[in-house]
């Protein structure tokens, strides 16, 4: 889950595995994706898809889904996931948010975690415009803050997150999106993963927490921006 991954994260697939089983395992996520659209049936493009953790997780739920994923190493894992899982309806594809292998039109949701809240993201929404139909939407998975999970990052990273999803003033509600929260959690209960991962991640400030006493998890908070592509005549 990008959203709260430092820049630094290396493009491991036995770390993103870990992780997607640490991050959100209550799947809450999901359940909040089904109430903002429907996805029976729908057409999705994971943009960003890493090991295909998303489209797995999405295989009984929906029609065709395409992960896109730009990193070798990554796209080769989530290619050999989807096979050993045999899942006809997943499509692991290369591409970037700024060049989709798709046609115009070609899908019903996008989801990604790519979308950062500022004005460099516009050309990256402008390309899932394009691939998405009239009336289908846009779904990007951001940190929204106000966690326990917040204490482990760095400060600027932080502010950032809290002035883009800001009501009224916000960089995602003033550029057309409206916000869900999801209230997942990150979960430590296996101690000797808790002992490898957050240092790794986090350096000195998840080595400190480690230290002191803490829960077998902590709140995390994810956005859920989403807006649908206008119908036109």
């Amino acid at each position: 889950m990008r959203p709260i991954l430092p820049a630094w994260t290396e493009a491991d697939a036995d770390l993103h595995a870990r992780l997607g089983a640490a991050i959100d395992p209550d799947r809450k996520v999901l359940g909040a994706l089904e109430r903002i659209t429907p996805l029976g049936g729908r057409r999705i493009a994971d943009v960003g898809t890493g090991i295909g953790h998303y489209p797995m997780l999405l295989a009984r739920r929906t029609g065709r889904t395409y992960g896109v994923e730009s990193d070798p190493s990554l796209r080769a894992e989530a290619q050999r996931r989807v096979a050993d899982a045999h899942q006809p309806n997943i499509r692991i594809v290369d591409g970037t948010p700024l060049a989709l292998p798709l046609r115009d039109g070609a899908v019903d949701i996008v989801l990604t975690s790519l979308i950062d809240p500022d004005d460099g993201s516009l050309p990256a929404i402008e390309e899932a415009w394009r691939v998405l139909r009239p009336g289908g939407r846009l779904i990007a998975i951001g940190h929204y803050g106000r966690d326990d999970v917040s204490a482990l990052l760095e400060p600027e990273v932080v502010e950032h997150a809290l002035e883009a999803t800001r009501r009224r003033t916000g960089w995602w509600l003033r550029n057309g999106f409206k916000i869900k929260v999801v209230h997942a959690r990150l979960d430590l209960g296996d101690r000797e993963t808790a002992h490898e991962l957050l240092p790794r991640l986090y350096g000195d400030r998840g080595r400190a927490f480690l230290m002191g006493p803490h829960s077998s998890s902590l709140k995390l908070n994810l956005g859920l921006y989403h807006q649908a592509r206008a119908v036109t005549d």
